[in-house]
């Protein structure tokens, strides 16, 4: 059966999930996973019923990318996350775009998931039944990275406004709630944190503690879009206009 992580319903994403008991797993003990939890999961873990492969056809990881190689966004479709690292499922011979990003306009080098290639389907559902039995993070989710967020310029410029650019693109999601994972610094009272929650609508999840929660244990994105780095203030273009402008 499939883990689902339901935050929200919302139009984008008319699936139906029932609840079940065993909601949180015996082996998260610590506090900050704990709290990680409640992070990522404003309301219940559940499961689904067979809804979600129909309406998402496949179980592989698809691509789709705009922009140039400089500044390029991608949403993905089924991207897996463990062990800390997003990862990519597809069958050998499928074409896939270059997919690197930058998430961070501080960091130069890009993100680039990895990725595993099966012979065929078929191996590549019974592995994503019967082995790895993913939790499902649904509906939209926007990532980005960023330092300094508890100063609200950094947090804006540098964070929130170019990652909902890179959202734009990919239109109308922007229209609709989505969650974003923010790789960011453990702050306590930081309120751009609550300003991201309430912007987005689904809350926000920090990578940081979603590494922990994946050490052993999968996870998969239904949308997730990435590549933003390249889009923020300081990033001015030259008719003088921020991004997107």
């Amino acid at each position: 059966m499939w883990n689902v992580l339901n935050i929200k319903e919302t139009p984008i994403n008319e699936q139906h999930y029932i609840n079940a008991s065993n909601a949180q797993n015996n082996s998260i003990a610590t506090t900050s996973e704990k709290s990680l939890l409640l992070e990522i999961n404003k309301h219940i873990l559940t499961f689904t019923d067979s809804k979600f492969i129909y309406q998402n056809k496949t179980l592989e990881t698809t691509i789709q990318c705009v922009g140039s190689l400089y500044n390029q966004s991608c949403l993905y479709h089924n991207l897996y996350y463990v062990d800390s690292a997003f990862m990519i499922l597809t069958v050998k011979g499928k074409h896939l775009p270059s997919y690197s990003v930058r998430t961070n306009a501080f960091v130069l080098w890009p993100t680039t998931p990895n990725k595993r290639v099966f012979d065929s389907y078929s191996e590549l559902e019974k592995f994503v039944r019967t082995v790895i039995d993913p939790r499902i993070i649904p509906s939209v989710t926007l990532h980005f990275g960023q330092p300094w967020h508890f100063n609200i310029g950094h947090a804006l410029f540098d964070g929130l406004y170019p990652a909902y650019v890179a959202l734009i693109r990919f239109s109308p999601r922007h229209l609709h709630p989505f969650r974003i994972l923010a790789e960011v610094d453990d702050c306590n009272d930081c309120w751009s944190e609550d300003i991201y929650s309430r912007f987005g609508g689904l809350g926000i999840v920090k990578q940081r503690v979603l590494n922990k929660m994946s050490k052993g244990n999968w996870f998969m994105f239904e949308e997730l879009v990435m590549g933003s780095g390249t889009l923020c203030q300081r990033c001015t273009q030259p008719n003088l206009q921020l991004p997107g402008g």
